[in-house]
């Protein structure tokens, strides 16, 4: 948890490392994107497989299972892209000579490169399925696809904590805007930077919330971390309050906003699985 907040001032570099050090964040942010596309298409993947369980006749399975096998090859070729963008973050860094970014991206890479092979044996596994007539067979398929889906799901989220060591030991390599040291600051303070200086990565609103705690939740992107800032609702009133949540793992902003398998049915139950313990601990 983060106790204190420090508006650093910028540091000026000669323009060449700074050129060099922005190709990395954007290589880095680039492998974060995937990452997400990732990890929710393997998400859905699964899903179809808990479909097919359902199902009653073999035909209605293998519909499933080839829905299924559609989803892993998409998130296949996404981890794909990741792995390509953490291998250029890693040649990018090596250029300024930041040893542990490099070290951080060649280790993301690697997470990318196991869940793109976990992600081709799901694959192969579900192709079986979307063929097989045998029930036990079947069934011997759809589990060996959704343990491989599993494990992928895990070397995702291995490499992404890995992309998020990188960013922060670039930030100590070049330089950075906000580090978790120094001065405290107030959270409306913090918030209003976040707003007027963070990219917003998307948002949930009201009626799509249907909640009767939560009015908006939205996320911003800034230093290639995540923030939240949430809307509640002021008990006993019409009105809502905001706070800010801090360094938001993607997973968990991508579970809160998409759902998905293990994720529990409403916005206020992911809310508070996904978000709430990382309410800034600002003053």
């Amino acid at each position: 948890m983060k106790s204190h907040f420090l508006f650093l001032l910028t540091i000026l570099y000669p323009l060449a490392i700074e050129a060099q050090a922005d190709k990395v964040m954007g290589e880095i942010e680039d492998a974060f994107e995937e990452y997400q596309s990732a990890f929710k298409k393997t998400q859905q993947g699964i899903y179809y497989i808990d479909q097919a369980f359902e199902q009653s006749t073999i035909s209605d399975i293998q519909y499933e299972a080839s829905s299924a096998e559609s989803e892993m090859s998409s998130a296949r070729t996404k981890a794909g892209y990741a792995e390509d963008e953490a291998d250029d973050a890693e040649s990018e860094a090596s250029n300024i000579d930041c040893d542990d970014v490099e070290d951080f991206a060649a280790d993301a890479e690697d997470y990318f490169y196991e869940a793109k092979r976990a992600l081709s044996n799901a694959e192969s596994e579900l192709s079986s399925a979307s063929y097989e007539e045998d029930p036990d067979y079947l069934a011997d398929y759809l589990n060996n696809a959704k343990s491989y889906a599993n494990d992928a799901l895990s070397k995702l989220n291995e490499a992404v904590d890995e992309l998020n060591a990188a960013v922060k030991s670039l930030q100590n390599c070049a330089g950075g805007s906000i580090d978790s040291e120094g001065s405290s600051i107030s959270c409306d303070a913090f918030q209003d930077f976040i707003l007027d200086h963070g990219y917003r990565k998307g948002s949930v609103g009201n009626y799509t919330l249907d909640s009767d705690w939560l009015t908006e939740v939205a996320a911003y992107d800034y230093d290639y971390k995540i923030y939240v800032v949430a809307k509640i609702k002021v008990k006993n009133s019409y009105s809502s309050r905001s706070y800010i949540f801090c360094d938001i793992p993607s997973s968990k902003w991508s579970n809160f906003k998409n759902g998905g398998y293990g994720e529990r049915e409403t916005y206020g139950e992911r809310f508070h699985d996904n978000i709430m313990e990382y309410v800034c601990n600002c003053e």
